[in-house]
């Protein structure tokens, strides 16, 4: 996918947004769109949304996304075999969410994300995908006694 075609999807996206409430801009040199949340607890969290690069359906998919924990690079490196499995289980009782690992350039991420078709993505969904990740990422966050992201 071109960097055009990316770009004309995080507009499509901030427009969503834009209807559905929610404060945020377009990162053309991450090229996703990002918003941050202020939840109770004077807690907060980050949340994006990037294009992916395949089309279901005959519509692009948009993966929400929301950091709760920086890891070493590499496959348990960072994360443990029992923080692993414990991940495997959350994802397993979570709700409109999973957890994943999102590798970066100097570090992984685990994640909390979840994924829409772009056709059909209306202002309420888009709302609501923002806050479950947001929250799905915090209550990890805090489970680990952190607020980074």
């Amino acid at each position: 996918m071109s960097v055009r075609e990316k770009l004309e999807i995080l507009e499509k996206v901030s427009e969503i947004a834009t209807l559905a409430g929610v404060r945020g801009k377009v990162d053309e040199e991450r090229m996703c769109f990002v918003s941050g949340f202020g939840l109770p607890n004077d807690r907060s969290q980050m949340v994006y949304v990037r294009p992916m690069d395949r089309v279901v359906a005959d519509s692009h998919v948009v993966t929400f996304f929301s950091p709760c924990l920086a890891v070493k690079h590499g496959f348990m490196k960072g994360v443990s075999k029992e923080q692993a499995l414990d991940l495997l289980k959350k994802n397993e009782e979570i709700y409109f969410a999973r957890y994943g690992i999102r590798s970066m350039d100097k570090e992984d991420l685990i994640v909390a994300s979840i994924d829409s078709l772009l056709n059909t993505l209306d202002p309420e969904e888009f709302h609501s995908n923002m806050w479950h990740v947001a929250i799905a990422a915090d209550n990890y966050e805090k489970e680990h006694g952190q607020d980074d992201f």
